[in-house]
């Protein structure tokens, strides 16, 4: 049943109205003004709102605008006596479904709640079905054919079949959006929201408001109340990446909305419920953040209810080839355009920017392929073994090493090899000589510069 707010300040017409829709099968409340209104609707959701346009406390089009912050899906339809053209075109330019002229017959009315009505569920139906269709390819496009991979999807289908918090673990680009993406799909809140929230791209100042939303003049600048991610999820979930970066301040609030789901805004005492279930990311070492002091325990319990690790690509190589053949997929090619040393190249290399560096070498040998298929000449250089090997460089990552000190090493050996020529050493280096004296100067050298460093 749809749920239809009328907002208007005449006694007679709004309970005129009422009746009508009443009657009609709608579930209908009423207000007397604007302000009236928007309370209304910060508390509980419409379908639609049915609003005058000039009241004394808060106009219609405030209404209209205001509605669209607070309820972005609830549709809303005008009624003046006082129309002109630009007022009605500005109304649909505000977003309004429809704009009533006074006085308008109750079956005209009747025929325009019906069609924003019908729209809507038109719309919501084909939503469902996108949402439906995306749910089941939804672990589908999880490459899982290692067996750590499979036991990761296994996992997750499990947990998304419950409302439980989720915590997934893991390295930068490993696929855990993906994994938090699918959980949602899959589970019972599919028709809702999916809101996705990064702690690490925000500043600290913003996090809060960002999270929880603000009310009017909580700070500088908040010139209009505007509700936060945990509002926006609601029904849904909320995917909370790198929540290793959230403030202390934060992580209080935080904690509070997962043992109870309530909250307030930045600048309100008003407590507000949200029900959301909580999917939350990582690549940090929350044990050792727990010991440093940086995150709290009882916060780290509260999310930790089902952990899920993701693996890193070196640790599931079997994954490697058909996550290549999905990148191609992605951009309209077959598997037929990777030729085998390009797959062995790629299954060597150990990926420390995992799934995301995959991609991105596959989209850069597309690009220097052309329409030929992808060799291994079309790799980085680290990828066709032109750079150091993979026991090479074990051998220098071990307790004590330090790549300021590796670096001086070199930049020292290539100056003796060049017998002293700084800009002989610079291209042995593959550097520029400017950028040769840069690092030196930063190394806390004092570079002398030779005759013939000015010789090209």
């Amino acid at each position: 049943m749809a749920r239809i707010l009328i907002v208007d300040d005449e006694v007679k017409l709004g309970r005129l109205l009422v009746e009508m829709l009443e009657g009609h099968g709608y579930e209908v409340a009423r207000v007397r003004g604007g302000k009236e209104a928007l309370d209304r609707l910060r508390a509980e959701p419409f379908d639609l709102v049915i609003t005058d346009v000039r009241m004394p406390d808060t106009d219609g089009m405030q209404v209209l605008r205001g509605t669209r912050a607070l309820r972005p899906g609830t549709d809303v339809i005008l009624m003046t006596a006082y129309a002109t053209t630009p007022n009605a075109v500005e109304a649909m330019k505000d977003g309004a479904a429809d704009y009533l002229i006074k006085p308008f017959a109750m079956d005209e009315l009747r025929l325009r709640v019906a069609r924003v009505l019908d729209k809507r569920r038109v719309a919501a139906r084909a939503d469902a079905l996108a949402k439906r269709l995306e749910a089941q390819e939804g672990f589908g496009r999880v490459i899982a054919r290692s067996e750590r991979m499979r036991r990761v999807v296994e996992e997750a289908r499990r947990v998304a079949a419950t409302d439980e918090t989720v915590l997934l673990l893991g390295e930068s680009g490993t696929g855990k959006t993906l994994v938090a993406r699918a959980i949602h799909h899959a589970s019972r809140r599919a028709d809702g929201p999916l809101v996705e929230v990064n702690p690490a791209l925000l500043p600290d100042s913003l996090i809060e408001s960002e999270l929880f939303g603000h009310d009017k003049g909580a700070f500088t600048g908040a010139h209009d109340s505007k509700p936060g991610h945990v509002e926006l999820a609601q029904g849904g979930t909320l995917f909370l990446d790198e929540i290793g970066e959230l403030s202390g301040a934060t992580q209080v609030k935080l904690l509070q909305f997962l043992q109870d789901r309530t909250f307030t805004r930045l600048g309100s005492t008003q407590i507000r419920r949200a029900d959301v279930r909580v999917v939350a990311a990582t690549n940090r070492d929350l044990g050792a953040a727990l010991r440093a002091g940086t995150f709290r325990g009882d916060l780290y319990y509260r999310l930790s209810v089902f952990p899920i690790e993701v693996p890193p690509l070196r640790a599931r190589p079997e994954d490697i080839p058909p996550l290549v053949a999905d990148a191609l997929a992605r951009r309209g090619l077959g598997p037929d355009r990777v030729t085998d040393a390009f797959q062995e190249a790629m299954s060597r290399h150990p990926w420390p920017g995992n799934v995301r560096e995959l991609e991105n070498v596959v989209a850069r040998a597309i690009i220097l392929a052309g329409g030929e298929p992808l060799r291994a000449e079309h790799l980085p250089p680290a990828l066709r073994g032109d750079g150091p090997s993979a026991e090479i460089l074990d051998d220098l990552l071990v307790p004590g090493f330090s790549l300021d000190g590796l670096e001086r090493d070199l930049i020292h050996h290539a100056i003796v090899k060049a017998g002293s020529n700084k800009a002989a050493a610079a291209r042995i280096l593959g550097i520029t000589r400017r950028r040769l004296y840069s690092r030196l100067a930063s190394l806390a050298e004092e570079p002398a510069r030779d005759a013939d460093d000015d010789v090209p």
